[in-house]
């Protein structure tokens, strides 16, 4: 999977590109794991930082990149994710601040999703923090639903909600 193919329906906006981890010579990805590990400390919360190195060694873990398409290949997001045989667990989404409105974690979702049914998963579940709005909206606008709900999930006083995008066949 070295480029992420984005539905018809739901364009990447012009000038950018998704690519797979994967598709980077295995020389290049040490490198492009420091700069998303940069993106992720000026993002969030110490406590919910991502440990990508350990984590994107574990097998069925995988990383989509968004990245610009000229000839700076700037990285301005990039999604996580945990296959299991007919489940995804999307990890982490991010895009970078002064990229974000324009339809890049949209695109990152829905080319999970399409690459995902070509392969007989249909179900992708995530956490997110009741209290983040944007990140709602985003999966809400993806077509996600809540199904599960933890006080205190993401520390004290801080709600989880449980959320999956289902298209079974």
């Amino acid at each position: 999977m070295s480029q992420f193919s984005v539905s018809s329906s739901l364009d990447l906006p012009s000038g950018y590109i998704l690519k797979d981890l994967t598709s980077f010579p295995p020389k290049e990805r040490q490198s492009i794991v420091t700069k998303v590990t940069r993106i992720e400390k000026k993002t969030f919360p110490s406590s919910e930082l991502f440990d990508f190195n350990s984590e994107l060694k574990k097998k069925n873990t995988s990383m989509v990149l968004a990245m610009k398409s000229d000839s700076s290949g700037e990285l301005v997001g990039y999604l996580v994710y945990l296959r299991t045989n007919r489940l995804v667990l999307l990890h982490k989404i991010c895009v970078i601040e002064q990229e974000r409105e324009k339809g890049i974690g949209k695109c990152l979702v829905h080319s999970l999703q399409q690459h995902l049914e070509k392969g007989g998963c249909y179900s992708i579940q995530l956490w997110v923090d009741e209290a983040r709005n944007p990140a709602r909206k985003l999966y809400q606008s993806c077509g996600f639903q809540q199904i599960d709900r933890c006080l205190d999930y993401y520390g004290a006083g801080r709600t989880g909600l449980k959320m999956q995008l289902s298209n079974e066949k």
